[in-house]
């Protein structure tokens, strides 16, 4: 039994990052990154491409990195609340701060839903005027960590009220996940708001 609590330890601070005295959570947030990276890295190389009827190969190729990195971020999220379970009742804390395997998926689901925000940058003007490396690190890398962490660290309702009202391992991971849709929703809504009325996209 212990062997197991040492597994659970393991993965709910994932690899010990969550034992990170300052800002645990922000340091999980960024573990995401990697993960998404060394996925997508890994389909590519390895030409992991569903075929999807209706879509070019170019297309099928960014879809199916999307499902295999939804696939994980899934798996993740279960793994996350049956470890989470066990850590918990061995620590007698409803939300432990050394747990970030919800940060982790969160920001994960944040970096994915949110990448198709870029499909529309670049069919924009934007890159006319602003270098494309410049914007895969605000739309793929800096937005995404910043809504995440502002939603995650404020608490907006429903989020407090889900982080408030749903107890244990499940509550531990839930509001993450809200966080994550709050996000991506007001990506996408700052995405479009700077495509349609900014002067620098005319």
């Amino acid at each position: 039994m212990k062997y197991l609590d040492k597994i659970a330890e393991f993965i709910v601070t994932v690899c010990y990052v969550g034992k990170i005295k300052i800002a645990p959570g922000t340091f999980g947030s960024l573990v995401a990154f990697p993960i998404c990276y060394i996925i997508m890295d890994f389909s590519l190389k390895n030409q992991v491409v569903f075929y999807i009827s209706g879509y070019n190969p170019h297309e099928q190729q960014f879809l199916s990195v999307f499902f295999i990195e939804m696939l994980v971020a899934t798996i993740l999220l279960f793994i996350g609340i049956y470890f989470t379970k066990i850590y918990i009742k061995n620590t007698e804390e409803q939300d432990p701060k050394e747990v970030v395997i919800d940060e982790v998926v969160g920001q994960m689901l944040a970096i994915i839903l949110t990448s198709f925000s870029v499909i529309f940058v670049y069919s924009s003007a934007l890159p006319q005027k602003i270098d494309a490396t410049y914007i895969d690190f605000i739309f793929l890398f800096l937005m995404p960590f910043m809504l995440f962490r502002g939603f995650d660290i404020l608490k907006p309702w429903p989020i407090n009220w889900l982080d408030s009202n749903i107890k244990g391992a499940l509550g531990v991971m839930v509001d993450d996940v809200a966080a994550a849709l709050f996000a991506v929703v007001c990506q996408y809504v700052i995405v479009f708001l700077i495509l349609n009325f900014s002067p620098t996209v005319v």
